[in-house]
């Protein structure tokens, strides 16, 4: 069995990797998506990962030989040559081979590193299914190279979907849990660490407690995320004279959203509703989307969260929420995508609903407003 470590980008399933097979002595190798999509191969991509640089490959030897007795002239003894060819292995499973030698008896492991880098290519997407299936050959299973697969949730799920030989592949990995984010505590423990204990700014508890719940609900507890939201709050917290108040965070908002939200925000600002209406429900349905913690949604889910952020507008119909999500699926880029075989749909990438949690705000009247961006 190989393996799949998935979690959202920015959680630190690299660091995580590296620790583990470092501390528990591992050999190991990273292979690159990003080099398998710009080389157009994956094998290559290995090859390259595996095979130190400046390494030649012997593929021919010439044999020189003396004439027979018959060739004899006046000069001496002829002779000829005879060039032949050698039969190498193949370039994958040669590199496995060369990764084996170098490290002799120990533990190995490849990694297959940013595979959400190929789920857009069809050609690499069977290129790996076909690699994970060879690795059960016995040339390639002598080897004892085991495979780890890195990337994000929703590409797990594509990357199934996608591959030729879905039940061979499947068999043949196994899902490793989830590296997930942040917890509410461990963010409070993060702002009360660095704001007091390091920083020494003497937050009182109220303070802390609002910081730690808005960094959670505006990051999604991303690791990485976190850590950012947090950096750009302290630097404005020491540069104002008065020390921490409320309309920091709306400043920190604005900050953070230009850092490494430019695109989400424009994404998610082409489906609101361009002009102002009574109820604006489009806006208020994706104001509850940012709201959803489920991975999936739907006309029903969206519809309850409606009727508990928005009560005084909602109604006892669907409100059009099923055009809506419908619309919202539709477009370039869109902001969910819709799976094919239910009514379900996902937001096309996390950090969109981190985007509309920042930005988004629900107003005492029911509306909902926009954070300005300047571009």
């Amino acid at each position: 069995m190989h393996s799949i470590l998935f979690g959202e980008s920015g959680n630190g399933k690299s660091w995580l990797y590296k620790k583990a097979l470092n501390q528990y002595g591992y050999h190991f190798k990273i292979a690159n998506c990003a080099n398998a999509s710009r080389l157009k191969s994956l094998t290559n991509e290995i090859v390259n990962a595996t095979t130190p640089s400046g390494t030649s490959r012997k593929v021919a030897y010439t044999e020189a030989k003396e004439a027979g007795i018959r060739a004899v002239v006046a000069d001496g003894r002829l002779s000829y040559q005879g060039q032949f060819e050698i039969q190498n292995d193949e370039p994958l499973l040669a590199a496995l081979k060369k990764f084996r030698n170098s490290i002799g008896n120990g533990d190995a492991i490849l990694v297959i590193d940013n595979l959400e880098s190929i789920f857009g290519d069809s050609n690499l997407m069977s290129e790996l299914a076909d690699i994970i299936i060879l690795l059960d050959d016995p040339r390639y299973a002598e080897t004892r190279i085991k495979f780890l697969i890195v990337g994000v949730p929703n590409g797990v799920l594509e990357y199934f979907a996608r591959t030729k030989n879905l039940e061979s592949v499947s068999n043949r990995l196994r899902e490793l849990p989830k590296v997930g984010g942040m917890t509410a505590p461990m963010v409070r423990t993060l702002v009360e660490t660095g704001f007091n204990n390091l920083l020494k700014f003497n937050l009182n508890d109220a303070a802390i407690a609002e910081i730690a719940s808005h960094v959670h609900h505006c990051t999604m507890g991303v690791a990485q995320r976190v850590q950012e939201y947090c950096e750009i709050l302290a630097y404005k917290i020491s540069d104002d004279r008065v020390g921490y108040s409320r309309n920091l965070l709306d400043s920190a908002d604005k900050e953070w959203l230009h850092i490494g939200f430019r695109e989400a925000y424009t994404v998610i600002e082409s489906h609101l509703n361009s002009k102002k209406t009574t109820i604006a429900r489009r806006n208020q349905v994706i104001y509850c989307i940012g709201r959803i913690t489920s991975h999936q949604l739907d006309t029903t889910k969206v519809a309850t969260k409606i009727r508990q952020e928005f009560p005084e507008t909602a109604n006892d119909t669907d409100m059009g929420i099923g055009a809506i999500l419908s619309d919202l699926a539709t477009g370039s880029p869109a902001l969910l995508k819709k799976n094919p075989n239910t009514k379900d749909y996902v937001v096309a990438d996390p950090r969109y609903i981190m985007c509309i949690r920042t930005m988004l705000r629900k107003e005492n009247n029911g509306t909902v407003t926009k954070l300005a961006f300047a571009y």
